[in-house]
């Protein structure tokens, strides 16, 4: 957002410091009431009549774009200048013209607007009717020299405001599209793993049933039924994120359905209390790695250790399976986004066996809840 339009934006905005110090504007009248039986009804009339139109004036002019507030500002000093011929009151109103040029002008027009306050004071004291004009000149300048400086102040001060609105709005972008990128990892983390199971226990039962052995086939049918149901609620879960993964649970679902696929699997865990964001992500990443040993492990050997100590949740994939080279798709990279937002560390090792190895910090989790 460049200057100008912060500027625009400020201009529009009503605050009590763009209307509350009109208050003081009263003291234009002050000379008016003091000597009240000494002037002309016309003199009063006057008086009162260039104030109502300063005021208006002055009204539209901090409620209009940069670049429209000129000719009123031309106005308003026009204003000021007649009003001088009628009581010595006008002082203060040059210096409410003078806040008008630090408030509404930006960069050179502020220069120039502030000078033709100035040259108007001018004016007023040495070509109205106005006795000491040197007293006048005097207090005219230093109010306007003032007002000026409070009007630059304001608008800087709310100009950075604007940029700090900018810049939260900014931020907010950024965190939906980090979000709508979490969810995308959560639904391929839930979808992946059971959709997998799903394929398997689906090719399963079409074999048996073409063996006619329909006894198995429908018990493998029924697990199709109860893995849809189970993805189903994962899936509402996922999107309203009110699920929270519980790990021990996820182990234990994990664990018999590796077996029912024919795993040897090894299942080593020591997991006590842990913060919902690590005991979340730790989930996920162990159905993930579940998720990859079904689709490639040949040997169905596998070992899965989980361990924790008070500063950090170490989880250890191993299959047992000679790999040479590791294809990064969505579900190790997921892991690894996943291991990063937490300040974890993944290690992948190959040669004889293929290790997933993931350990996630457990102090900076609970620093982040904090």
């Amino acid at each position: 957002m460049n200057l100008s339009t912060i500027v625009n934006k400020h201009i529009k905005t009503k605050s009590f410091w763009s209307w509350g110090p009109l208050l003081f504007t009263g003291f234009y009248l002050l000379p008016t009431i003091f000597n009240f039986s000494q002037l002309s009804v016309l003199n009063i009339s006057a008086t009162l009549v260039l104030y109502i139109a300063f005021i208006v004036l002055y009204i539209f002019a901090v409620n209009k774009k940069q670049g429209d507030v000129t000719s009123l500002f031309i106005a308003i000093i026009l204003v000021c200048v007649c009003a001088s011929f009628f009581t010595t009151g006008t002082s203060t109103l040059f210096g409410f013209a003078a806040y008008i040029a630090g408030f509404s002008f930006i960069k050179l027009p502020k220069w120039v607007a502030i000078s033709s306050v100035f040259i108007g004071v001018l004016l007023s004291a040495y070509i109205a009717d106005i006795h000491n004009p040197e007293y006048f000149l005097g207090g005219s300048l230093i109010l306007s020299i003032a007002l000026f400086s409070f009007g630059s102040a304001a608008q800087k001060e709310h100009i950075h405001k604007l940029r700090e609105q900018e810049s939260a709005k900014q931020l907010e972008q950024l965190a939906a599209i980090a979000e709508r990128e979490r969810i995308a990892r959560d639904l391929h983390d839930i979808l992946g793993h059971s959709l997998s199971s799903i394929a398997l226990k689906s090719e399963l039962a079409s074999k048996l049933n073409h063996a006619e052995r329909y006894t198995q086939a429908n018990n493998e049918i029924e697990q199709v039924a109860e893995l849809a149901r189970q993805l189903l609620s994962d899936v509402r879960s996922a999107v309203s994120d009110l699920k929270e993964l519980n790990i021990h649970s996820q182990l234990d679902i994990l664990q018999q359905r590796l077996i029912s696929q024919g795993f040897d699997v090894v299942f080593k865990a020591q997991v006590d209390k842990l913060p919902a964001v690590v005991e979340s992500v730790a989930s996920l990443i162990v159905k993930e790695g579940v998720t990859n040993l079904m689709r490639h492990s040949i040997s169905k050997q596998c070992e899965i250790t989980i361990s924790q100590t008070d500063e950090q949740l170490e989880i250890v994939i191993t299959n047992q399976d000679k790999c040479e080279k590791v294809t990064f798709g969505n579900g190790i990279n997921g892991i690894k986004e996943r291991t990063a937002q937490l300040g974890g560390i993944v290690k992948i090792n190959t040669g004889k066996s293929f290790d997933l190895n993931v350990t996630l910090p457990l102090l900076e989790s609970r620093k982040e809840l904090v």
